[in-house]
């Protein structure tokens, strides 16, 4: 009988560690939207990467595309290159707007070159998401 309630016991514990680390502890702030952008963008998953811009902006202006048609072109391009590694190194939130300024290595002409960018975001129904314009 005791094995049976340490044994549910564990399972119950081994669920909620399962849930932390698929859903994180709640950090969906805009680190957390670069950490997954460039993750995706190392990984090449193109169809990721897409989901943490904000295409809000094109639509808006009428440019014609959809989602796989994005997907596609980033798969020709080859995603957003080399990246060896990042950092991020500084978030600067100012309302629905942010900024994250992100350390990289990447590869030049077969060289490793390190290169400091700042990511833009915007933060549209509770999520944040790159910003192109």
């Amino acid at each position: 009988m005791r094995f049976k309630a340490i044994s549910g016991f564990v399972a119950v514990m081994v669920f909620a560690f399962v849930l932390l680390a698929v859903f994180g502890c709640g950090d969906s702030g805009p680190k957390a939207a670069v950490d997954g952008f460039m993750k995706s963008a190392n990984d090449k998953d193109c169809e990721k990467m897409i989901d943490y811009i904000d295409l809000t902006p094109m639509q808006a202006q009428g440019v014609p595309f959809s989602k796989d048609d994005l997907v596609q072109s980033c798969k020709d391009e080859g995603g957003l290159g080399e990246i060896g590694s990042y950092n991020i190194t500084e978030e600067k939130i100012d309302g629905d707007k942010a900024a994250v300024k992100v350390e990289m290595t990447v590869k030049e002409n077969g060289t490793d070159q390190t290169k400091t960018d700042t990511i833009n975001l915007v933060q549209i129904d509770g999520q944040w998401k790159v910003s192109l314009f």
